[in-house]
């Protein structure tokens, strides 16, 4: 789940929601809601910028392979 991913990788690197939602140009409750679930996507465009901020991948964020050579097909 993303959601989770974002509070993970959020709560590791120690930032708030509220400094995260700023730092996005979010409400912090916009936060909340993407780390609960409650909202189901989450916007292309906040994708690498919070990746980024997190200082994770946004292959990780999405739950997508990390490396290059899983997305090849043999």
């Amino acid at each position: 789940m993303i959601g989770a991913r974002i509070k993970t990788a959020r709560k590791k690197a120690g930032i708030s929601a509220e400094a995260l939602a700023a730092h996005l140009g979010i409400a912090p409750s916009t936060v909340y809601r993407y780390e609960n679930g409650e909202t189901a996507k989450l916007p292309a465009m906040l994708i690498k910028p919070l990746a980024d901020h997190l200082n994770v991948t946004p292959a990780f964020l999405m739950g997508w392979p990390e490396e290059k050579g899983d997305l090849e097909h043999p």
